[in-house]
């Protein structure tokens, strides 16, 4: 449930403070899902070192330092531990790419991830999300499963 609208200043200051590594834990949580896609799709490009899993190491491991950073008011305190356990199911997706890019080892701390970031979004204003079920991903895991 999406806290009310009235918003103190220090609740204020923590929105702007953390928008920046918010939307960057959701550009990684795209670009590792990008590598899905493409390792789906049969290409050859979809491996390890490939440029989308360094630009989301890069954004997820700023996104951290900048919330590990951030001194959450007891208002915030939800918002905040759902964005530190989004990171924490990144950095589990990651490990798990840069191991082996296949689907199913990613996905699960991805959608984790995810629902973390959506948890977020939903008690703060100015956090928005779109809904990873309507995402390729989630189409990939549902023809998967009926096979």
């Amino acid at each position: 449930m999406r806290e009310p609208r009235n918003i103190d200043d220090e609740t204020a200051a923590y929105i702007l403070h953390t928008r920046r590594p918010f939307e960057d834990l959701r550009q990684a949580a795209a670009q590792l899902a990008g590598i899905l896609v493409l390792n789906a799709s049969g290409a050859n490009t979809a491996s390890p070192d490939h440029p989308l899993v360094r630009t989301a190491a890069e954004l997820h491991c700023s996104a951290l330092e900048e919330v590990q950073h951030t001194r959450p008011t007891p208002r915030v305190n939800r918002h905040h531990r759902s964005l530190l356990e989004a990171a924490s199911a990144l950095a589990e997706a990651l490990a798990a790419v840069r191991q082996d890019p296949d689907i199913d080892p990613v996905l699960v701390p991805l959608r984790r991830a995810y629902a973390h970031l959506q948890n977020a979004a939903n008690t703060l204003p100015g956090f928005e999300m779109v809904s990873f079920e309507q995402g390729c991903c989630a189409l990939h895991t549902q023809t998967r499963t009926q096979s």
